[in-house]
């Protein structure tokens, strides 16, 4: 009996650390910050894609903070939903505002959107171009008059409420639009406008931006009681979204790919790329800092809302807003207090040669970005940084390496440099990009430079990210960066690849007219301060004091080592002794130019010759490309260009995985027109059909002629089903169709759609044998062959 009650107590021991073990492994898992909901303000798509980066990419996770991102429920108000406790942070425009009003404890963390994607959108052909053409029509508004407030404002500022419109209810059916069942819909700008265009409805945008109403679109909002129980999740979350976002608008090709694979295929790759270029200007990030919240413009929304009836007492908007460092104040903890008292002197590691970001000048002072902020972080943790002045990057990086040196001022975390260092989040970031002569080409992808010579400067992030992702360019290692653009200048390198800021920086300074920023590379320079790797609770304190720096001042900074400006007094008593000499030699340059007027004036009569006949050059050169794709009699792609079409969207669907369908048609019985009519009358028929057919596909469809009276459609990110739909609809077109001599002209199509293993050659002739079945069953119709059949 003994040996059973061992083998059951082990049993029951055994199911113990089962249920144990999952509790221990969640329990590790959980941030250190807590697990959150972000509550969405509408249905997967790039407008969320910078909420997307900060989880893909993990900026929450080194936030310490878990968060899930929560699809909204369009029948659901999504702001009540955080403020009832149902998510902790949110996303929602303007109408934030209203909730303050009522008490409900609203904090704006950080605006995303400067500008409403909120338009109007009407007929191209209706001619309505502005709010006053819009008295006494049909109007599709929002249900809520505060969701969408920028259209209704702009409506009553112009006076078309009181002049009467037919307000019309929500709907979700945008072409209502085009059955002419209403004259303007709300839409946003980033979408509804692509999506009628592919259906080939032109439409006319009324933005109120144009007519004086400029609100914030989507803002990242959270609770008072959230701020008042956790501001440094708070502060966490800010700064991991607005990462997320620089990514996201830096890498937009990238995460419109994500979205499809992860998180919705409701819309095409085309669809998202066209979103996120136009959300990329609604954020105004090249003017002004992402997040920048500008009060006098939320009292300006204020007041809007009273005007409309919206609100009925003042709004106080200094109780919205988040403040991410309040009065610039932090706080250490005791143990980080004792570090700093053990370590008043901090040896500095710098780069003494890389204008702007940091350099020695010529009195030996230690000057540029980031000296103003070690400056400003010196004074708030009252310590002094001995800077190493005379010792090149390559020699600083391997000193802080043997700990020679404490801390980097400003360098990019990569894997090697994170094997000795602890880095802070970035504080400055500015893209990588490659700069050629002037008369080269764009570079849309570094793999074009394969084969070719390029400058890095040695030991630099830029030699690190070639050396691993691109070891088929070969590399010109310099010294610095007037030596790249040197090399680049004379011929001796390709390209040179380095930071955006400094780059500009020296092209300004040392005027070299020859060269240019020819493209981007896909990773930017994130720069941060970096710590010994046996000093990690110095990474913390490091991290308080650039935390506590306000963005205005990080923005002055900025802005003063981006603007060039050179001063030097001047003693004009040391110039007296050259008076003299320059009356004289200006006396001799005016004598001399007035001789070279004449041949001035020849040249640049030879010079006007000589651009003329470029001009003509080019101009004929566009006309060979043109001639060279082009079917010369119905003036749509030639078959030469179709082939090449139809290799890179294959290539492109098969690595991605993507769908691409294929429509082969010909014109029934079109060697009796010929014969009956005479191919004069054969050749105006073709190019009526073809002038139909090029009508009727979307802007992202390939159409072409095949050769005599066959004709092919390429349909990228397109099914069997999607494709078959678009044919009958071509054919019943043709079919409908006037001709000449009163021609009754019919068509027979074949589509295909492409296999995992198809060639081109393979889906061509599926849709051949589609074609020959269209044709068995008796022409003027289309037949669909699935892969396989």
């Amino acid at each position: 009996m003994l040996p059973f009650l061992r083998v059951v107590s082990r049993f029951f021991l055994f199911c113990l650390v089962l249920l144990v073990l999952p509790l221990s492994v969640r329990a590790q898992a959980v941030p250190s910050l807590g697990q959150i909901t972000l509550q969405l303000k509408w249905l997967h798509q790039f407008q969320f894609a910078g909420y997307y980066a900060a989880l893909e990419k993990g900026y929450f996770a080194e936030e310490g903070v878990g968060v899930v991102l929560r699809e909204r429920d369009p029948a659901t108000n999504n702001i009540l939903q955080v403020l009832e406790g149902e998510a902790e942070y949110g996303v929602a425009d303007a109408s934030l505002l209203l909730y303050q009003e009522r008490g409900l404890g609203v904090r704006i963390i950080a605006p995303i959107f400067q500008h409403s994607p909120n338009v109007l959108l009407t007929l191209a052909s209706a001619n309505i171009r502005s709010p006053s053409d819009l008295a006494g029509k049909r109007v599709r508004l929002y249900s809520n008059d505060a969701e969408g407030f920028a259209i209704l404002a702009m409506l009553a500022e112009s006076g078309v409420l009181d002049s009467g419109i037919v307000r019309q209810p929500f709907t979700q059916d945008f072409s209502v639009l085009a059955r002419g069942e209403s004259d303007a819909i709300y839409a946003y700008s980033t979408n509804e406008p692509y999506v009628l265009r592919q259906q080939g409805v032109e439409t006319h945008v009324i933005n109120p931006v144009n007519f004086g109403i400029d609100m914030y679109g989507d803002m990242l909002f959270t609770t008072e009681k959230e701020v008042r129980e956790h501001p440094e999740r708070v502060a966490a979350m800010r700064r991991a979204v607005l990462r997320g976002w620089a990514y996201a608008l830096d890498h937009k090709e990238e995460m419109a790919r994500l979205i499809l694979e992860r998180y919705s295929q409701k819309k095409t790759f085309d669809a998202l790329m066209y979103e996120a270029h136009g959300l990329d200007e609604l954020t105004s990030r090249r003017t002004i800092a992402l997040g920048t919240l500008d009060r006098g413009r939320l009292d300006y929304m204020a007041r809007l809302f009273m005007r409309h009836g919206l609100s009925e007492r003042e709004i106080s908007v200094a109780g919205q807003i988040y403040d991410p460092v309040p009065k610039g104040r932090f706080s250490l903890s005791e143990e980080e207090r004792a570090f700093l008292a053990e370590h008043p002197v901090i040896r500095l590691a710098i780069d003494n040669n890389w204008e702007p970001f940091e350099f020695i000048d010529e009195k030996g002072q230690y000057r540029g970005i980031a000296a103003e902020y070690m400056d400003l972080v010196a004074s708030r943790l009252g310590v002094s940084f001995d800077v190493a002045r005379k010792h090149p990057w390559n020699d600083a990086v391997e000193m802080l390496r043997r700990r020679e040196l404490d801390v980097f001022s400003c360098a990019a975390r990569t894997p090697e440099r994170q094997l000795f260092a602890h880095f802070t989040r970035p504080y400055v970031r500015s893209p990588m990009v490659v700069v050629t002569r002037s008369d080269h080409e764009f570079i849309p992808e570094l793999s074009r430079l394969e084969g070719r010579r390029v400058a890095v400067p040695r030991g630099y992030a830029s030699h690190e990210y070639m050396r691993n992702e691109h070891p088929r360019i070969g590399l010109l290692l310099v010294e610095n960066v007037d030596e790249g653009l040197r090399a680049v200048a004379l011929g001796q390198v390709e390209a040179f690849i380095d930071n955006l800021a400094v780059i500009s920086y020296r092209l300004k300074k040392e005027g070299l007219a020859n060269l240019k920023i020819a493209g981007q590379a896909p990773i930017t320079f994130d720069l941060s301060m970096g710590v010994r790797s046996d000093w990690p609770l110095m990474q913390g304190i490091l991290q308080k004091a650039l935390d506590s720096i306000p963005e205005e001042e990080k923005t002055a900074i900025f802005n003063r080592w981006l603007q060039i400006e050179f001063e030097q007094p001047v003693d004009y008593g040391e110039l007296l002794p050259y008076i003299a000499a320059i009356v004289l030699v200006f006396s001799i340059v005016l004598l001399y130019s007035l001789r070279l007027r004449g041949l001035n004036r020849r040249i640049s009569l030879i010079n006007t010759r000589l651009t003329e006949q470029e001009q003509s050059l080019r101009d004929k050169n566009a006309e060979l490309e043109f001639l060279s794709t082009t079917d010369r009699l119905t003036g749509v792609f030639n078959r030469r260009w179709l082939d090449d079409a139809l290799t890179r969207n294959l290539s492109k669907a098969q690595r991605y995985g993507r769908p691409l369908s294929l429509l082969l048609f010909d014109l029934d019985h079109f060697k009796d027109v010929n014969d009956r009519y005479g191919h004069l009358v054969g050749d105006e028929v073709l190019k009526v059909c073809a002038d139909l057919v090029a009508a009727r596909i979307r802007t992202s469809d390939f159409f072409g002629r095949w050769g005599g009276e066959e004709f092919i459609v390429l349909c990228p990110e397109t099914t069997l089903q999607q494709a078959g739909v678009l044919a009958e609809s071509l054919r019943r077109a043709v079919e409908g169709a006037a001709f000449p001599e009163g021609i009754r002209q019919t068509i027979s199509i074949g589509v295909a759609e492409l296999g995992s293993s198809m060639s081109a050659d393979d889906l061509i002739r599926q849709a051949d044998r589609g074609l020959y079945q269209a044709k068995a069953a008796g022409r003027n119709r289309v037949a669909s062959v699935a892969a396989g059949e």
